[in-house]
């Protein structure tokens, strides 16, 4: 289960204000003190007019939430004990155990800081109250529950053209604002026929520790987050550390995705369109590809080939790649994307309707043109040329306000 038990003593730490439409979109850290030998803490939080985060819903307040312990809270701070946007309204930090997406561990006395991120705040502003509690005696209820259950596939894939993988580079669990364990999601990964699995949560990577040992069959684990801000969202892939996401502003922004490429990361623009969210950057550097295809063609991906076009207008040549949305239970990756091993076999739409027969339901596919990814992501080992094309804060929210349902599946946008 995951019942949300609630303490039933008063909180020891009660924090409140308000925020005007002028803070919006801008991150808060909020001290609290924590004495010595606290060994759980619980945070609940509310405010007013609270509505969804899609950005269709207008008119009042969307409030995210993170923490950070006595270790500070400067960038690529070890303090950083995670975030999980206005998806949960209330999380425990236990010695032993934690609410996902945030880090178990040592309570340690000092200083510690809320981080509030007025998503949207309404005509009337955002009156907000934290409550805190010092060791409330809750016990997790975050557990999976049993075994692995697999499911048989009823319309399975093609079997792939030689020389390819297939695998999924952008899903969510319930480390963010997906509905399925860790494991869960690697073992219908196999039953789906995927290679690889890249699970990008967002601003957080305690997922990557709960995949279990792998092996016998099982996909490859490729370790990424969703790196969600506020204008925009990125994809890094082949790093264990959180990276920047408080900082608004476009330099800022770019500084980040270069120190992750620089690190070996593999970087990706997410879903540069409409209410994807869009991309509102003007950065034209430190990233390998952007993702031009994230739900069903019609929900305005043209807007995102669009920009990939103007890129390479600009002379900045990046990979393009796509991205099916993550389905509801039973808990079945989304159709996998193919990673070429060679480079030049990928062409355009002519190369995508060869690999996807069934057409563009029925699948993703990521297409590199002239590849320069890392030998890590290739069986072929690495390119030297430069790339071809190939979905922050991501409001991780359904697309259009409410989950459609399409071939009995929910179709999200990552947000």
């Amino acid at each position: 289960g995951r019942e949300r038990p609630t303490p039933s003593t008063p909180p020891d730490r009660v924090l409140s204000g308000t925020f005007a439409k002028d803070h919006e979109r801008r991150y808060a850290h909020v001290p609290f003190d924590v004495p010595d030998g606290v060994r759980q803490l619980h945070v609940r939080y509310g405010y007013t007019d609270r509505i969804d985060s899609d950005p269709l819903i207008t008119g009042g307040n969307t409030l995210d939430i993170g923490l950070f312990d006595e270790r500070g809270i400067a960038e690529a701070s070890p303090g950083f004990r995670g975030w999980s946007g206005s998806e949960k309204m209330e999380f425990t930090i236990d010695e032993g155990w934690a609410t996902p997406p945030y880090r178990a561990g040592q309570i340690g006395a000092g200083t510690w800081h809320i981080l509030l991120g007025p998503y949207k705040v309404g005509p009337r502003g955002c009156d907000w109250k934290v409550e805190i509690w010092f060791d409330p005696g809750i016990r997790s209820a975050w557990r999976m529950s049993g075994a692995v259950v697999g499911h048989r596939e009823p319309d399975p894939l093609p079997e792939p053209r030689a020389g390819w993988l297939r695998g999924d580079l952008h899903c969510h669990t319930l480390y963010s604002d997906g509905d399925a364990w860790p494991q869960e999601m690697l073992h219908t990964a196999a039953e789906a026929g995927l290679d690889f699995l890249g699970v990008t949560d967002h601003n957080n990577v305690g997922h990557q520790l709960a995949y279990g040992p792998g092996g016998d069959g099982l996909p490859i684990v490729l370790p990424g987050l969703e790196v969600t801000t506020y204008g925009g969202h990125w994809n890094a892939w082949g790093t264990d550390r959180w990276w920047e996401f408080r900082e608004p502003e476009a330099r800022a922004v770019e500084r980040t995705m270069r120190a992750a490429a620089e690190s070996g990361a593999v970087v990706s623009i997410n879903h540069p369109k409409p209410f994807g969210p869009p991309w509102e950057y003007a950065v034209f550097g430190g990233f390998h590809a952007v993702e031009v295809w994230n739900g069903p063609w019609p929900q305005l991906n043209t807007a995102s080939l669009d920009h990939w076009d103007g890129l390479l207008r600009r002379g900045v040549r990046r990979a393009r790649r796509k991205r099916h949305p993550l389905p509801a239970r039973p808990r079945r990756p989304a159709p996998p994307r193919r990673f070429a091993r060679d480079a030049h076999d990928v062409g355009a739409r002519r190369s995508e309707r060869a690999l996807h027969p069934r057409g563009a339901t029925r699948g993703s596919i990521l297409c590199v043109g002239v590849a320069a990814w890392p030998a890590a992501l290739s069986r072929s080992g690495p390119r030297t040329h430069g790339a071809r094309r190939g979905r922050g804060p991501r409001r991780h929210r359904r697309h259009l306000a409410s989950a459609r349902r399409r071939r009995g599946h929910r179709q999200f946008l990552d947000r």
